[in-house]
């Protein structure tokens, strides 16, 4: 009897240690990427722009897989550092997945041994043909290569009062001063004319005095971005892919007579904004218009949802939205001639995306979760989330402006700013960040002397030719042959 029962409760024991075994064996084959671990490089920006999703996000997909997601989030300046000692031959630090700003694209994908290209299983997971062209075909290439993952599709718009701009007195006021219809500026001459007309006295009745208009120049940040779509209505020439270079030369185009023009009235916007306009970032620009304090704003996506959704917001029924003003002359630098054409480029400047590295040991985890967080669904999911920085960047969208309700939207509203992003994004004109190695160094270059000029240290001609040939050098330093192809590729010309 007593070997029975010694018997049964082994056998017992057996079955349970097998259950076990079976059940751990279960849980494995649901978290495929147990024990596995990859880094993720993001930098810290303003608040958790960027990279708070990826944090978040992050440790839903741990759940899910058991993997292990490493979020590196180093300062902007040392993100790029990091990035370039990364891609050094026999460096021992290996981010599996970069999450980039447009202008880092080149030192990741110039040589062709750093990042991955993106597969089809990973285009088919992430809904690749819902992503808009000018993303699949442009931002997120090299060579006519995919490979780039779409995290957040960026473009600069103009803001404005719409009540304010519906005002009769206003209106025949700004005729009687301008000679012209108080309307949505089509060219930066009238931006500017607005711009003067509203700054300095009570517009709005607050017992306060407004100012014309609101737009980055602080200097070390990504002022040059609106610089460039600034420019890009003088200077971005609607049949030549060319615009910070000539493609055919690798010259810098930079101080030809449309950037010079186009940073005279880049500065001239300041004497027509708040105190303090010329160390505006971008969260400056977002409270100055929300707070009711300016009849104008140029900005990304961001400063729609903080409209809407903001605490302080006092604009939220009365905001408007327009794509960029444009010029009633174009500059073509291969005639050197001004030309009579209407221009309106739009600036698709400052995207954010993940690239994979060729070099991961654990290359289809680094996909599986640069793909969880680029799909549709997620990042459907952040584009109405005022604190994120994801913006707009595919089909789907912009086809469902019911779930911009809960971002403080009214379904009028959602249309509006939607179907102005949209414009932006089909354009065929367009301005995108500098691509090529070296990006950060021109920019760089041309940001402490843009700023001289904000200063009155030099004047925008001065600044511009001593960029320019500064310009060259960084060129020459790199190799202009080796420039020519990067800056071909970058912009996908053949």
């Amino acid at each position: 009897m007593f070997k029975k029962i010694v018997f049964l409760i082994s056998l017992l024991f057996f079955i349970g240690c097998e259950d076990k075994k079976e059940a751990k064996s279960e849980a494995l084959a649901d978290k495929p990427y147990a024990g596995k671990t990859i880094m993720v490089i993001v930098p810290t920006l303003h608040a958790n722009l960027v990279r708070g999703p990826i944090l978040k996000e992050a440790k839903e997909f741990e759940k899910q897989t058991g993997a292990k997601i490493r979020v590196v989030t180093p300062s902007w300046s040392e993100t790029i550092n990091s990035i370039k000692i990364s891609v050094e031959p026999n460096s021992n630090i290996v981010y599996d997945i970069y999450t980039v700003i447009g202008l880092w694209n080149g030192t990741l994908l110039s040589s062709g041994e750093v990042i991955e290209k993106v597969p089809s299983w990973v285009k088919d997971k992430i809904d690749w043909e819902d992503v808009l062209p000018i993303y699949k075909n442009n931002i997120l290439t090299w060579g006519n290569e995919t490979y780039g993952l779409p995290y957040d599709g960026d473009n600069i718009s103009l803001y404005y009062r719409k009540d304010i701009f519906a005002n009769k007195t206003y209106q025949d006021k700004f005729l009687k001063e301008f000679g012209y219809k108080l309307d949505l500026p089509k060219t930066w001459k009238e931006y500017i004319d607005i711009s003067k007309f509203f700054n300095g006295w009570d517009w709005d009745n607050d017992g306060e005095i407004e100012y014309g208009n609101a737009g980055l120049r602080v200097k070390g940040d990504v002022s040059l971005l609106q610089f460039f779509a600034f420019a890009g209505a003088y200077a971005k020439h609607p049949k030549n892919k060319g615009y910070y270079f000539d493609p055919k030369t690798m010259k810098a185009n930079i101080s030809n007579p449309a950037f010079i023009k186009a940073l005279e009235d880049y500065i001239e916007l300041i004497k027509y904004g708040p105190k303090g306009m010329k160390n505006f970032a971008g969260h400056d620009v977002r409270d100055s218009f929300v707070k009711g304090e300016v009849a104008l704003a140029i900005d990304w996506a961001d400063l729609g949802i903080h409209a809407a959704n903001s605490s302080y917001s006092v604009v939220k029924d009365s905001i408007g939205f327009a794509t960029l003003p444009g010029a009633d002359e174009v500059y073509n630098y291969k005639t050197k001639q001004w030309e009579d054409t209407y221009n309106t480029p739009s600036s698709i400047s400052g995207n954010w995306m993940m690239f994979v590295n060729k070099n991961s040991k654990n290359k289809k985890l680094a996909f599986e979760f640069a793909s969880f967080m680029t799909s549709k669904d997620m990042t459907k999911k952040y584009i109405t989330d005022p604190g994120s920085a994801v913006n707009p960047s595919r089909y789907s969208h912009f086809k469902d402006p019911k779930s911009w309700q809960k971002a403080g939207f009214s379904l009028e509203m959602a249309n509006n700013y939607l179907g102005v992003i949209e414009k932006s994004l089909t354009n065929t004109n367009v301005v995108t960040d500098i691509m090529i190695p070296g990006g950060e160094e021109y920019y760089s270059v041309l940001d402490s002397l843009v700023y001289d000029a904000i200063e009155g240290r030099l004047t925008p001609a001065q600044a511009l030719e001593t960029a320019a040939k500064k310009w060259d050098e960084i060129t020459l330093n790199l190799g202009v042959e080796k420039q020519k192809k990067y800056y071909k590729d970058s912009i996908n010309l053949r």
